[in-house]
């Protein structure tokens, strides 16, 4: 009969601390995006029971929404990049004021799936887009069609950039006029947001390049 007492009350222990968790998270998300918000002259959305807060802001013509999930998943954006992943992530979006007709997506190797990579170089032939830059290429896989169009929008700041952010898992996408950089688990500091939004400001520049 015991049983019957200690089963609801685990359970409702495990609720009660998901509520903690989730509330910490939130306030902790809520003082960090207010902040930037305030630097971007954006609007913040505040966090609800099932949803963490948000923050959206505009900038030469671009819409920026930045956020976080506590869950990835299979079928979310974000979660692509290691398709067992399901924890939170942090996410920076950009809408550009046009279509660039192109897809491109671009990751870790030391984070990539190792079997879902051999798969798609074998559907390419081995033949992966490359940016010529030889430390670059050994450090991140670029996955497109148009390989003109990756050298033309991974230029050498952008590079860098990339090179040299914040180690955690982290994957930058475009698919027409969507620009998208993720990182696992939720983002710690305004240094880190900083550098998200950069990352997506620096590929929509050279995307109104090329």
């Amino acid at each position: 009969m015991i049983w019957w007492i200690v089963i609801p009350a685990v359970a409702v222990a495990a609720l009660a601390y998901a509520y903690w968790a989730h509330g910490k998270q939130s306030r902790h998300l809520a003082r960090l995006f207010a902040a930037r918000a305030k630097a971007y002259n954006g609007d913040v959305k505040a966090g609800t029971f099932l949803a963490l807060p948000q923050f959206r802001f505009q900038r030469d013509g671009r819409k920026y929404f930045v956020g976080a999930m506590a869950s990835g998943g299979p079928n979310v954006a974000g979660s692509a990049s290691r398709p067992g992943f399901s924890g939170p992530f942090t996410f920076a979006n950009l809408e550009l004021p046009f279509d660039t007709g192109r897809e491109v997506r671009i990751l870790r190797t030391d984070k990539l799936d190792r079997g879902l990579d051999a798969i798609v170089s074998a559907a390419t032939g081995g033949q992966l887009p490359t940016t010529g830059d030889e430390i670059f290429d050994l450090a991140f896989r670029v996955q497109a069609s148009d390989q003109a169009f990756v050298r033309r929008a991974l230029d050498e700041p952008l590079r860098q950039k990339l090179l040299n952010s914040n180690p955690q898992q982290l994957e930058v996408s475009l698919a027409g006029a969507t620009i998208s950089v993720h990182i696992d688990d939720y983002v710690k500091s305004a240094g880190d947001l900083d550098e998200m939004i950069d990352i997506a400001t620096l590929l929509a520049d050279n995307c109104d390049r090329s």
